[in-house]
């Protein structure tokens, strides 16, 4: 029997292997993304490695050496959220069959995770507010959830490494935690994101491409759901702080400036971060899944982790509010990107680097 870092090491060594042989085969018929004014990769970079993860992810389950407590349903919606983001990185779908695909996936979770909530009888908060135990408050709700959060994950995946690299924290928070019930069993995960990271950090050569983040936000979304409400009532908006913060910044930044939200700019918190940095995407990855880190400490059986989640929390609170004040008010041109832009390169300091505004 296979210790759980031999099957660590042979899901990373699967995946490792599988991204340039999916690039090879895949790349030249249209998985390439391209350099453009939105993005300051200097040449086609393939986006291959959300495929590669979901079979890695599927063999994984088929052999019985994935444990992550999930159902087929589940299972389901995660392959069918991929099955959207494949599409996207093949043919480039508009925002809102995207959006609206995204949301036939999830509104079947949303209604049995409904009906099992309401089953319980456990009580859910919201900021701290306790949340009416009624079909119609929880539906909506979770079907935000199963939806926004993919889409979350989607957005943030526009540096070298974060989405990946948040993924990893999350998946050790979730690990650590008093009540968790993932262990050994998410070894091939564990791998799959080891190798993706390792692809993509510091320097990007096999992107992860829409199949892979909105296929991990569904996998974290319901991992999260599952996990945190047991332990603490509203312990999913701490462990979610930064994507759902950044989501939230971007969307009152195009609301305030009157833009479309689908309409793609450079207001995200790692785009202002990157600026600050000069340019220097390794050093902002880090940066930003540290401070992503700090609140997913809520509940871990720590000295002082309570105090370590408020203070990361507020953190992140102050640079969105930092962000919103200077791509809104002071200088909103700095976030707008043209919605028809040249078919080239566009270069700057940090030049290779996954930089995409969406």
């Amino acid at each position: 029997m296979l210790s759980s870092l031999g099957i660590t090491a042979i899901a990373a060594l699967g995946t490792g292997l599988l991204v340039p042989a999916l690039a090879r085969v895949l790349g030249p018929r249209g998985w390439m993304d391209l350099p453009s004014l939105r993005k300051s990769h200097g040449q086609p970079v393939p986006r291959v490695g959300g495929v590669a993860l979901l079979l890695v992810l599927l063999v994984a389950k088929a052999l019985g050496v994935l444990h992550l407590g999930l159902t087929h349903l589940e299972w389901a919606v995660i392959a069918g959220m991929g099955a959207v983001g494949i599409l996207d990185d093949r043919f480039n779908l508009r925002a809102r069959w995207k959006a609206m695909a995204g949301l036939l996936v999830a509104v079947p979770l949303a209604f049995v995770h409904t009906q099992e909530l309401l089953v319980s009888g456990m009580n859910v908060t919201l900021f701290g507010l306790d949340i009416p135990d009624h079909p119609l408050v929880f539906f909506p709700l979770l079907t935000l959830w199963y939806w926004g959060v993919p889409n979350a994950f989607n957005l943030i995946d526009g540096l070298n490494g974060l989405s990946l690299g948040f993924s990893c924290a999350l998946l050790a928070a979730l690990g650590l935690g008093p009540a968790s019930h993932i262990g050994s069993g998410a070894a091939p995960l564990l791998g799959a994101l080891v190798a993706l990271l390792a692809l993509n950090y510091p320097k990007a050569r096999h992107f992860m491409g829409d199949a892979g983040s909105l296929a991990l936000g569904s996998l974290f979304a319901i991992l999260v759901m599952e996990q945190a409400l047991p332990v603490h009532r509203g312990l999913g908006l701490w462990l979610m702080a930064y994507p759902i913060l950044d989501v939230t910044t971007v969307v009152a930044i195009r609301k305030y400036c009157g833009r479309p939200l689908g309409q793609a700019d450079r207001s995200h918190l790692h785009h202002w971060l990157l600026e600050r940095f000069g340019g220097r995407a390794w050093l902002v990855t880090p940066v930003l899944v540290g401070l992503a880190a700090l609140p997913m400490t809520r509940d871990l059986p720590w000295a002082h982790a309570r105090t370590i989640s408020f203070l990361g929390f507020g953190v992140l609170v102050i640079l969105a509010v930092r962000v919103f004040i200077d791509r809104a008010i002071l200088n909103p041109s700095s976030a707008f990107v043209p919605r028809k832009e040249p078919r080239h390169a566009f270069l700057n300091e940090a030049s290779g680097t996954h930089q995409q505004a969406s």
